[in-house]
């Protein structure tokens, strides 16, 4: 099918820390001494650092004023705004869960309601993964403009390797690499015979997963750690991207002529280089001169590399109007992708600060419905008191949910994990790449290959489900799925390490396979609306405690949070209702967030929903399902007969933020 846009670069914006680290600082640091010439290999001289006056959030929001300041898009005019850091540390020993980053970002900027918050973790290829998404609904018209985000803090792990690396071959000594900053993109709507990308394909080989993994140390002075194989990461990762971007070269019909420049992921010198030798094998031609490397003052900056790389080539004019860049993508997972982009006047404008809008008017009779209807239903709980841990337990749903499926596991092409709260707060790789890899769906493929599966997860807490089920029906209807898996799980953290704190969360996993409907059943609408004047009333973050021994959640909650919240979902409620000339007696069902039997209740009774319409979950005696509320309510209700076909289902959500989330599903 030809989509009528073409997504389109409007702007970039950065902001970098002021203080600059040199290498040889950073391994005079280290508490045993390292024989190691690391700026030689990796090419890296310095490197910004922050932490001390700004983190994560701070320099997510600097880099969107910049990109913004440097656009001519209105803020009322952003359809979608997507958080995609891998480092959520936003204050001093402070990792933050909720808020989501997105919302609190929203809160910061000033961005109204229409837009859509969005919180993706995917390591290093977050950012992209973040383009993916955004091109998508951008290709089919859904949404005009859309900023993609990355804020990284990430040399805290800098701090830890210092303390634990024994020698030259430690697992910690790519952390030595890394450096800080904020980056951000915003993405148009652009004529599809125009300028832009003109082709973007991301997959996840899962097979490899493992071999790269960000979480809080075990050492008992605390800190995060990012334990790297390098050595496997290397001869997994650069033979199948060169292989990968020889495929998309082809498909294309690129050759030399059409590539001025070639944009990898910013880790070392030594393995640009061997890329590039990959490369000069497959494609017969040295592409050496046309290498973007920006790591001499920069550093790893992981999920924003690619697009400080190619916002500093343009500021000092190694990129220019109208030249093509290939973009070749990996990030722990193991994600691998290609990107071809062909460049407008965009360094013209970002060089003048000036931008005009010109994104083609919206028509929606060239947009093209998709609805998706639940195909298959997994569903698994932790039998235990403990920690489950959140892989195995997606993994287990996952895998039940195929039991009953009529795909096989090599048909998913889409895995989204909605898990905020992830058993030992990891960091990275996602929980769905994970996941996968237990399942082995499609965790090692060759480039050609036309089966794929891509991974990522969504951070949105209880409202995840219903915003990764919206992802997957764009991403459907815009041709990037056809076999889509959407799992979720939420884990309380608490419950040996700090148990006086608790979210009351049940510790369920679901997973459920989506078809495109022949027919009218499936998920008809989606609404989104945030509140985010409210983001304050709850903050949850991970800590250390007793000199670093510990790490818990820290639940801050005001008081008002509940009956807020309540009042939110109500008011957005009615408006959704209204948009879609809906009233309550129109539904058959209504299934609300399951605080407690009190809170669904007392919204029965504001929106006038007979008690017989509303569904419990027994939350009361089993805990809050959260993100599986959905899957767990229709498959109780389709096993005991309680829900028929054709019967609709209104499903009306609310978690801190404040984000409030509506679907209509048809049984």
């Amino acid at each position: 099918m030809t989509f009528p846009y073409k997504t389109r670069i409007e702007s970039i914006g950065a902001h970098l820390p002021s203080r600059e680290v040199g290498t040889d600082e950073i391994l005079s640091g280290c508490q045993r001494a390292l024989n190691v010439p690391l700026q030689r290999l990796t090419g890296i001289v310095t490197r910004r650092r922050a932490g001390e006056s700004e983190f994560a959030i701070d320099l997510a929001e600097h880099a969107v004023r910049d990109c913004m300041a440097r656009s001519g898009v209105a803020p009322g005019d952003i359809g979608m705004l997507i958080a995609t850091n891998i480092s959520r540390w936003d204050a001093a020993n402070k990792v933050y869960f909720e808020p989501p980053t997105a919302c609190r970002l929203k809160r910061r900027l000033g961005l109204g309601s229409q837009t859509v918050a969005i919180d993706v973790s995917n390591a290093c290829a977050g950012m992209w993964t973040g383009v993916y998404i955004a091109d998508a609904l951008i290709r089919t018209g859904e949404i005009g403009h859309a900023i993609v985000v990355s804020g990284e803090y990430i040399t805290h792990l800098v701090d830890t390797a210092q303390k634990e690396i024994v020698d030259f071959l430690d697992s910690q000594l790519a952390s030595l690499t890394l450096g800080d900053a904020g980056v951000a993109v915003m993405l148009s709507r652009g004529k599809q015979d125009g300028p832009g990308f003109v082709d973007l394909e991301l997959y996840t080989l899962s097979k490899f997963s493992r071999f790269c993994v960000a979480k809080p140390t075990d050492k008992g002075h605390g800190g995060a750690s990012m334990i790297t194989d390098s050595i496997k990461v290397t001869e997994a990762v650069i033979p199948h991207a060169a292989k990968h971007a020889r495929h998309v070269l082809a498909r294309n019909q690129w050759d030399k002529d059409n590539i001025q420049h070639i944009v990898p992921h910013q880790t070392s010198t030594l393995t640009m280089k061997a890329g590039l030798r990959e490369m000069r094998g497959l494609l017969n031609y040295d592409y050496s001169d046309r290498l973007i490397n920006n790591l001499a003052h920069r550093g790893n900056t992981a999920s924003n590399a690619h697009f400080l790389a190619l916002h500093d080539a343009i500021q000092d004019g190694r990129i220019n109007d109208n030249e093509s860049v290939v973009f070749c993508i990996s990030g722990s997972g193991q994600t691998t992708g290609t990107a071809l982009y062909q460049i407008d006047d965009l360094a013209s404008r970002m060089k003048s600060r000036q931008s005009n809008p010109r994104f083609e008017d919206y028509d929606d009779s060239q947009v093209f419905p998709t609805q998706l209807a639940i195909e298959s239903i997994g569903l698994v709980t932790h039998p235990g008191d403990d920690e489950p841990d959140s892989i195995l337990l997606i993994a287990k749903a996952a895998e039940e949910c195929l039991q009953s499926s009529a795909y096989d596991r090599k048909e998913v092409d889409l895995f989204i994990a909605a898990c905020t709260y992830r058993s030992e707060f990891l960091m990275e790789p996602a929980i769905a790449a994970l996941a996968a890899g237990e399942l082995k769906m499609n965790d090692d493929r060759e480039p050609e290959c036309e089966q794929s599966t891509f991974a990522f997860d969504l951070l949105n807490g209880e409202v995840g489900f219903l915003k990764a089920v919206y992802l997957a029906t764009e991403m459907t209807r815009s041709e990037r799925a056809t076999r889509v898996m959407v799992a979720a799980s939420e884990v309380e953290n608490n419950i040996r390490r700090n148990p006086d704190q608790l979210m009351g969360i049940r510790p369920v996993a679901s997973a459920v396979t989506l078809r495109e409907s022949t027919s009218e059943s499936g998920f008809v609408t989606f609404g989104f609306r945030d509140f985010v004047d409210f983001a304050h009333l709850r903050e949850v973050h991970a800590g250390w405690h007793e000199g670093g021994h510990r790490i818990y959640l820290t639940i801050d909650d005001q008081i008002e949070l509940m009956s807020v919240m309540q009042d939110c979902l109500v008011e957005a409620s009615g408006e959704f209702l209204a948009r879609h000339g809906l009233g309550v007696d129109d539904f058959d069902w209504v299934l609300t967030s399951q605080y407690s039997w009190q809170w669904i209740s007392q919204y029965g009774d504001r929106m006038s929903i007979s008690p017989s319409k509303l569904i419990d979950l027994g939350s009361d005696d089993q805990g809050n399902p959260s993100s599986s509320s959905f899957a767990l309510a229709l498959s109780e209700g389709i096993a005991t007969g309680t829900f028929k076909a054709g019967q609709l289902v209104l499903v009306a959500q609310v978690c801190p933020g404040v984000q409030t989330a509506f679907a209509t599903y048809r049984v």
